[in-house]
């Protein structure tokens, strides 16, 4: 019986929980924003801007995306000029554990071959001073 029923459904990767969660925080980007927000417990566009070396419009994409998603929200300030910043919901400071656990993974690992490490993600994760003269534009700083 429950073999009949599988039989019925069309199996797609795009409906499994793998794909969701890579679609939600793992594209190029992601893991970095919402680091960001968890480390400043909220942000500004602007200071990711200086943070990551990424454009306004990928930035706001992303943005716009991880809102859909329900990982953060955007509250818009009617001041001039206009006020915009970013927090996590509770889903998205979840997900700050998965993140930790991947980079907690890939810091070990890139130690053990002896590979450079970005030190404004050592910082975010802890495994660095932080230093918050190098944090307003640590892409730049380089």
């Amino acid at each position: 019986m429950a073999e009949e029923q599988y039989k019925l459904h069309h199996i797609s990767l795009e409906n499994d929980p793998y794909t969701f969660v890579i679609r939600t925080c793992f594209n190029r980007w992601k893991p970095y924003i919402i680091r960001a927000i968890d480390f400043d417990g909220c942000t500004r566009f602007n200071r990711f801007t200086k943070q990551i070396p990424i454009t306004e419009k990928v930035l706001a994409a992303n943005l716009r995306e991880l809102e859909q998603d329900g990982i953060i929200t955007r509250t818009v300030y009617p001041e001039v000029p206009l006020r915009v910043e970013y927090q996590l919901t509770e889903v998205g400071k979840q997900l700050c554990n998965l993140l930790d656990q991947v980079y907690d993974w890939g810091w070990h690992t890139m130690k053990e071959k002896g590979l450079p490490i970005d030190p404004l993600g050592e910082m975010w994760h802890g495994y660095r001073e932080k230093d918050e003269e190098f944090m307003k534009a640590p892409h730049k700083n380089k």
